[in-house]
């Protein structure tokens, strides 16, 4: 029998068009198009006034407002393709990993801000983080804390023609051991280029050269004795290769002054984290994509844009396989404030080829109503507050979930405030997505907490 797995085709048909996410709680509208209960609801919720409504995609127009009722049909077809989807890629690095959501922390250390996963392991086991990716094969129970770090050039000297071929990872073992770790590469393997990947162990001032124990199509396996700097390498052979990517939008926040939208293209290896971006993207909107595409590293890449009339600035339209501390924007593209949707495509000069298909994107950026002062006055409400809101705050959840309505938390760390144990961890995981997100998410946290708890606000503006 063969292997059940999931294709990118499956995927963007379960894709809601406005988060461009999989399909979450989905509706069906009388025109046939589904989306996200959330994302239709807020879509809607901007034509009350009228009382005229219309489907983001087709346009067509209902009065009154769609009663949005679950798709349970639809609903079971997304689930089961999330079964197989999250079997087939632990499949791929071991039976028995059992895949985890870690704890995405900040860190002060002399002055810097560090982004830090933590992952306390409850028995002996193999692991996998869900946002990078990484696989860890515990010996016993104990606590790992784990960062993203730049590549240094200095750290190849002496190395040949070698180059990065995945980030370079710090990692840190408490109460407990790991004797191996799967670290995720993207790489396309063929017969040419099959033993081209290495692992580099940084300590001190040394180099050690790691013999892989496997390689697969989505790791490599490697067994180790001691911890600190971990990174993938691979032998330049032939300068044409191919990598799994992936393509991130972040759409800038409008003011009511702006007469045009700003939205950043990011062209990049499949194996750096969303969350590593996100972080150099405070105050912007991230839009989900919900398929990869192969790229060629070196090789000139343009954006389709429809309609015409987009006005499109390669910041560098060379595809490099970037696994360095920033980030980046390949492409900038420049539209009318109005825009609220148009398609997007990713072609190569080269072969003069569509490889990202052009697909619907849907714009609903959170503008800046708010006041300059005021919005000032609510972040320093919100930080000035940080310990006593994540004491006295009840209604996490309910807070969680409205962030995540208007599109102002990723999946992954709703996902991580969702399973945590205690009510202060979830709102330490939510203080998270808050810095993160910037002083429109905090307005937005605000507004959220004054709705449902407005006597704790009152106290802490009162200062009681």
């Amino acid at each position: 029998m063969a292997e059940a797995g999931i294709s990118s085709c499956d995927l963007e048909v379960l894709a809601c068009p406005i988060c461009l996410d999989v399909l979450k709680d989905p509706v069906t509208l009388n025109c046939g198009h589904s989306y996200c209960m959330s994302c239709i609801a807020a879509y809607f919720d901007q034509d009350d006034q009228k009382r005229v409504y219309s489907c983001p995609l087709c346009r067509q127009t209902f009065s009154p407002r769609p009663v949005s009722g679950k798709n349970i049909m639809m609903a079971d077809g997304v689930a089961n393709l999330k079964r197989i989807e999250q079997h087939a890629t632990v499949k791929q690095c071991s039976e028995d990993a059992e895949v985890f959501t870690p704890e995405y922390i900040e860190m002060d250390r002399e002055g810097k801000r560090t982004n830090t996963y933590r992952f306390v392991s409850p028995h002996a086991g193999q692991f996998q983080c869900s946002l990078t990716n990484l696989v860890f094969v515990m010996e016993d129970k104990g606590e790992i804390l784990y960062k993203i770090m730049p590549w240094d050039p200095r750290l190849l000297c002496g190395l040949g023609q070698m180059q990065p071929a995945g980030p370079l990872y710090n990692i840190e073992c408490f109460e407990g051991s790991i004797s191996q770790m799967h670290l995720p590469h993207c790489e396309i393997l063929t017969e040419e280029n099959k033993d081209s990947l290495a692992v580099t162990h940084f300590t001190c001032d040394n180099v050690e050269m790691l013999q892989a124990l496997k390689v697969t199509s989505t790791h490599v396996i490697i067994g180790i004795k001691e911890l600190s700097l971990f990174g993938l390498i691979k032998t330049i052979i032939f300068p044409d290769y191919s990598v799994q990517s992936q393509v991130l939008l972040f759409l800038r926040p409008t003011s009511i002054r702006q007469r045009e939208k700003i939205l950043d293209v990011h062209l990049l290896p499949l194996t750096i984290p969303v969350s590593e971006v996100q972080s150099q993207h405070k105050e912007n909107t991230y839009f989900k994509t919900t398929s990869t595409c192969n790229l060629v590293h070196g090789r000139e890449y343009t954006l389709c844009c429809q309609p015409e009339g987009f006005e499109v600035q390669p910041q560098g339209h060379v595809f490099e396989c970037n696994f360095g501390s920033n980030y980046h924007p390949t492409f900038e593209v420049f539209m009318d404030v109005e825009t609220e949707e148009f398609k997007l495509g990713v072609m190569d000069i080269f072969e003069e080829k569509e490889v990202w298909r052009t697909r619907r994107i849907i714009l609903r950026a959170p503008s800046s109503n708010t006041d300059t002062a005021d919005l000032r006055m609510i972040t320093e409400f919100v930080d000035n507050h940080r310990q006593e809101l994540i004491a006295r705050v009840t209604s996490v959840m309910p807070v969680a979930d409205g962030l995540r309505g208007k599109h102002m938390m990723p999946p992954e760390m709703y996902s991580g405030i969702d399973n945590a144990r205690s009510r202060q961890t979830k709102m330490r995981l939510l203080f998270d997505v808050l810095d993160s997100g910037g002083p429109a998410v905090k307005a937005e946290f605000y507004r959220l907490i004054k709705d449902t708890e407005p006597c704790l606000v009152r106290d802490l503006e009162s200062g009681c």
